[in-house]
């Protein structure tokens, strides 16, 4: 999107929504944020204590490799908030911890799972526990039926009713990457199984982190699957009728909430008379915490409805990965188990200085046709992290404004149990001088003929070309220097006249690709040993306008 363009739909959002939030939000001040990443923020019934979630920090059960652990302030007399304080290790150890909500004073639902000892669950869910600040009681599995998720990510929001849970899921009839979630506390105290809220919320792209509002039909979240001013920004959305899968088209909430960075947990506590949610702009280090005075609009949606319509859900059939529908147990409780977890985590820089890049990384699935599974962008120092079930092998998209983008791919199933793996990536500046070494395109010995799997690369850059259409490129050959220069030299002109042939054949403007041979005159290793000389054996596009 053009800087022009993208300033004409802030105007545009700006203007439709300035009935909303009517001031631009504000950092929550003290030591509630940290050069760590602050998330998932709720306030305790009597407003006077905020619990929220600090991942990656060195006081972490896990340490700096911990994904997040519950901390919490409590608000002083003046009003501010007090010093942030770890909520201990009852409910915290080394996976995920949140809270998703209170259903009573001291009474907490809680993402995930527990063991004792510190060992991994083995299934998914939800759990409750009993206690306030850092004194609770050890978190007992909720049973729901059919709670499944694939995604590293957890978010979900009680319902100030304690009868209506929505949960971010990666699951059996997701749309693509995470979907929006509905479960419903039935007569009997237990849980309905996920509903799907539909279409008319989720995308194929990433809706997470929602809030129902106390009048039972406003939903906020957050998304990347519509038209926005960042990575993810805060939308809503009202709920037309009973069947949770009616909403009316999600509006962005606009400039005074959404900014280029990354805003999640947009949450209006009662009793408060402030939004609270987080952003990644201006931030101490990843996300902060911040709050936003609520508007007269947003007022209404305090109001508790009178009465909400609980359906009484009868589990009676759960996707399989044939597609067909098979009826569930009558009396059986199926808790899918849960799917072992691996982090890649690394760095995303520029190739000629290697100074960190404000990039994004997007995760796509390789099993499934390339579903989009999770997009991450880096932090102000170029590092990223993701976590990722280990049943799938995946393909990375790293990609930043004016560099050209790099794709790879990351085979979990193929690597022995280790708990991450780094990728670390250089970008290559879209300008004039700058050359694309393409490693993966291959010839027979001796010959310009290309081997199989030379053609993915080469798409790639018929991509670039169509995407960037005032680039024009010089495609070079290029061999070591063993043999005759003549014939070397003859050699690498045919390579590169292959290849560029094979870029026209495949939609790519002929007047922009020229192509040349240099044999072994342009050495970028060593020709002393074999190793080293494979390196020099290559072809390389190089931008020669723009």
């Amino acid at each position: 999107m053009n800087v022009r363009l993208f300033s004409l739909l802030i105007l545009f959002f700006a203007t439709l929504l300035n009935g909303y939030a009517q001031e631009k939000f504000e950092k929550l001040a003290g030591n509630l944020n940290s050069s760590a990443n602050e998330a998932a923020p709720v306030l305790s019934p009597d407003s006077r204590t905020l619990y929220f979630v600090r991942q990656y920090h060195p006081q972490n059960v896990g340490g700096i490799s911990d994904p997040g652990d519950v901390w919490y302030s409590e608000r002083k007399e003046d009003g501010h908030w007090g010093e942030a304080k770890h909520a201990g290790k009852t409910i915290n150890n080394r996976f995920y911890n949140a809270i998703i909500g209170f259903s009573g004073e001291q009474s907490v639902y809680m993402h995930g799972h527990y063991l004792k000892q510190g060992k991994k669950p083995t299934t998914q869910g939800v759990s409750m526990t009993q206690g306030q600040h850092s004194q609770w009681s050890f978190p007992k599995a909720v049973e729901i039926p059919y709670f499944y998720t694939k995604s590293g990510h957890r978010s979900g929001s009680l319902h100030a009713s304690n009868s209506i849970m929505i949960v971010t899921l990666q699951s059996y009839d997701t749309r693509g990457a995470e979907d929006l979630y509905v479960l419903f506390r039935q007569s009997d105290g237990s849980w309905s199984e996920p509903k799907n809220l539909g279409n008319d919320v989720n995308t194929p792209y990433q809706e997470m982190t929602p809030f129902l509002a106390p009048d039972g039909k406003t939903l906020f979240f957050a998304s990347n699957g519509y038209e926005g001013f960042g990575s993810r920004d805060i939308f809503m959305s009202v709920r037309l009728d009973d069947s949770w899968r009616s909403w009316s088209n999600p509006k962005n909430l606009g400039a005074t909430v959404n900014t280029m960075g990354t805003e999640l947990y947009y949450t209006i506590p009662q009793n408060s008379e402030y939004a609270y949610l987080t952003s990644t702009q201006n931030s101490d280090g990843m996300a902060d915490l911040v709050r936003i005075r609520i508007s007269p609009e947003e007022e209404e949606t305090l109001e508790e409805a009178d009465s909400l319509d609980i359906p009484e859900e009868v589990p009676i059939a759960v996707a399989q990965s044939s597609n067909e529908i098979t009826p569930a147990p009558e009396s059986t409780v199926v808790v899918e188990p849960a799917v072992p977890m691996m982090t890649i985590r690394g760095t995303v820089a520029r190739e000629h200085d290697q100074q960190p890049l404000t990039a994004e990384v997007i995760v796509q699935s390789i099993r499934n046709d390339t579903t989009q599974v999770e997009t991450v962008q880096t932090e102000a120092d170029g590092t990223f992290s993701v976590s990722l079930p280990q049943d799938d092998n995946y393909e990375l998209l790293v990609q930043a404004e004016g560099f050209i983008r790099e794709r790879d791919k990351v085979l979990i199933t193929e690597t022995e149990s280790i708990d991450a793996i780094e990728r670390n990536y250089l970008l290559t500046p879209i300008e004039v001088g700058s050359t694309v070494n393409l490693e993966t395109v291959l010839f027979d010995r001796g010959t310009s003929s290309m081997l199989p799997g030379s053609d993915e690369r080469l798409d790639e850059v018929v991509e670039f070309l169509q995407e960037n259409p005032e680039v024009a490129i010089e495609v070079g050959g290029h061999t070591d220097n063993r043999g005759r220069a003549d014939l070397n030299l003859e050699l690498s002109q045919k390579r590169a006249e292959a290849v560029r042939e094979y870029l026209i054949q495949q939609g790519a403007d002929a007047d922009r690709i020229t192509a040349k041979g240099y044999g072994g005159t342009q050495p970028i290793s060593s020709n002393a040993i074999e190793e080293e000389r494979r390196k020099n054996r290559r072809v390389a596009f190089t931008i020669v306008k723009k």
